[in-house]
């Protein structure tokens, strides 16, 4: 199965990874899988639930930690700040 997320081209990914959870600064204890897997959508502002403000970033690096080629999902996100939180337009 190829699953394509825009949690792969954001900046957060992987910033807090552990316990083999996959993690960012917006889900630190591990992406909720209806977010990940079953409905991998826009993330340009937090959703119900989410403890904190962090919000999509697009990835500074074009490469992933192995080299490889990312796709960036979009290439700016007008409802974040300059540090991937969210602020109002």
């Amino acid at each position: 199965m190829n699953i394509e997320s825009i949690c792969f081209s954001c900046d957060h990914w992987g910033s807090n990874n552990y316990d083999g959870l996959i993690g960012c600064r917006a889900f630190p204890g591990g992406i909720p899988r209806r977010f990940y897997i079953d409905d991998p959508h826009s993330h340009d502002k937090p959703f119900e639930g989410q403890d904190n403000d962090y919000v999509y970033m697009p990835a500074k690096s074009k490469t992933d930690r192995r080299g490889d080629k990312i796709r960036i999902y979009q290439e700016s996100n007008p409802y974040a700040d300059e540090n991937g939180r969210y602020k109002e337009v």
